[in-house]
C-alpha cells in the first residue's frame, strides 16, 4: 500500500535514515533539524474565510436577536392589549356597579322622604290629638275649677 507524502516528510524520512544510531557527529550532542512547518495554502486566503465566516456567523446571530426581540416585542404588545382589555372590562364592571348603587341610593331616599312624611304625619296626628285632649283636660279642668269656686263660695256664705 503506498501513502502520499509530502516532499518535506519524505525529506524528514531521509534525513532519520541518514543518521545512524551511535553517530556523535556534529558535537556530543545529538541535534535533529526539522523542516519548518509551513501553513497549507494561503494565509490571506484563510484570513478572509475566516473573517467571511465570522461575519455570516454575525449576521446570523444579530438575525437570531432581531428574531428574539421582534417576537418578545410581539408578546409585550400583546400583554399590553391584554392588560388594556382587563382594565376596560373592569372599568365597565365598576361603572355598572356605581349606576346600580345610584339607583339603590335613590330608592333609600324616596324611603327616607316617604318615611318622614309618615312619621311626621304620625307625629302630627298624635300632636292634634294630644292637643284635643289637652284643650278637653284644660276644659274639664276650668268646669272644676269653676265648681269648687261655687262650693267655696257656698261654704263661706253657710257660715256666716
Amino acid at each position: 500500500m503506498s501513502l502520499s507524502r509530502s516532499p518535506s516528510q519524505n525529506s524528514l524520512e531521509n534525513q532519520q535514515q541518514q543518521q545512524k544510531p551511535g553517530d556523535t557527529s556534529g558535537g556530543a550532542t545529538k541535534s535533529i533539524s526539522y523542516p519548518r512547518i509551513l501553513p497549507r495554502g494561503n494565509p490571506d486566503e484563510h484570513r478572509q474565510a475566516m473573517a467571511e465566516e465570522q461575519e455570516v456567523q454575525e449576521s446570523q446571530l444579530i438575525s437570531e436577536r432581531r428574531r428574539r426581540n421582534t417576537q418578545a416585542a410581539a408578546r409585550m404588545r400583546e400583554r399590553q392589549r391584554q392588560r388594556e382589555r382587563e382594565l376596560i372590562q373592569r372599568r365597565n364592571d365598576l361603572m355598572g356597579r356605581v349606576h346600580q348603587l345610584e339607583a339603590e341610593l335613590a330608592a333609600i331616599r324616596e324611603q327616607r322622604v316617604a318615611s318622614e312624611a309618615s312619621v311626621t304625619n304620625q307625629y302630627d296626628s298624635v300632636l292634634q290629638d294630644l292637643s284635643k285632649e289637652l284643650e278637653n283636660a284644660n276644659s274639664a279642668m276650668c268646669a272644676i275649677v269653676d265648681e269648687v269656686e261655687k262650693l267655696v263660695d257656698i261654704v263661706r256664705s253657710v257660715d256666716r
